[in-house]
């Protein structure tokens, strides 16, 4: 029995044993409340992501904590000691420090919250999740004006932060600006098939433009900018051999706004092709 409290007693007083104990224990109790979290909703929205976001935030800082707390006395040591190399250990540490700093950054400046979506150089989507040392964005296809996800999902290191800005359009989840282009030649009058599309917009955009009217106010409130506006727009330009360029830009919900282009279009083709033919 003595040999026993002996054992226990020295595992007690063992900082390392001590260690690995609170490391277990928070990964324990972190991997049971986000196996809750998601065991709970078959599907995550955003306040389930932040949630699991904060649950893995808060443990690395309680594990961050306690270890700095128990190994205080021996870091002293260990820093004065290694004082004659702390240059090398600044400079191995570059991206590191780096990236602290982006997420301090990030989380100061407020840029953006999970469930955004932003864009960060090259890349796009919608943020499921950041700590302090990345972001995870799902990709969405920003490129081709398409606004589907694509099924990718990209870490960015919060380094980058500090060296590329940060786009937030996150107003773009509902509404979007759409813009695309028509080709056409010039065997028709422009105006009048500039006319025929406008009433074609109009009755597709009937269903929505209150919605969007509105939506677009509280953009221009929240951002404190003058908008282009909801109302569709048209605009007429030519190419280097004289045919016409159809730039049409409509304010309508973002899942809708491939198939509004496709109608469009449609529609436009088949009134040229009639004009032509009749």
């Amino acid at each position: 029995m003595d040999y026993v409290i002996q054992l226990l007693s020295a595992l007690i007083t063992n900082k390392v044993f001590v260690s690995v104990v609170i490391v277990l224990l928070l990964q324990l109790l972190s991997q049971y409340i986000v196996r809750t979290i998601k065991r709970d909703n078959d599907f995550l929205d955003q306040k389930h992501r932040t949630w699991i976001s904060r649950t893995k935030n808060i443990k690395a800082v309680i594990i961050a904590v306690l270890l700095i707390s128990l190994w205080w006395g021996e870091l002293q040591t260990f820093a004065l000691s290694i004082a004659a190399v702390a240059v090398a250990i600044v400079i191995a540490s570059k991206e590191l420090i780096l990236c602290l700093s982006g997420s301090i950054l990030r989380a100061t400046s407020n840029a953006f919250v999970i469930g955004d979506w932003i864009q960060v150089g090259d890349h796009s989507g919608e943020v499921t999740e950041h700590n302090m040392m990345s972001t995870v964005i799902h990709e969405v296809d920003m490129a081709s004006n398409t606004y589907n996800y694509t099924g990718r999902t990209v870490t960015i290191p919060n380094s980058q932060f500090l060296t590329e800005s940060v786009n937030n359009m996150n107003f773009m989840k509902r509404y979007v600006y759409h813009t695309f282009s028509i080709h056409t030649d010039t065997k028709l009058n422009p105006f009048e098939l500039k006319e025929y599309i406008f009433a074609r917009m109009d009755e597709y955009s009937e269903d929505f433009m209150e919605v969007a009217r509105r939506y677009n106010a509280v953009i221009e409130k929240r951002l404190g900018v003058d908008l282009p506006g909801e109302e569709p727009y048209i605009r007429i330009t030519t190419t280097e051999q004289g045919n016409f360029i159809f730039t049409i830009i409509i304010f309508c919900p973002t899942e809708q706004a491939v198939a509004l282009e496709q109608r469009i279009t449609q529609d436009f083709m088949h009134y040229r092709y009639q004009q032509l033919t009749g």
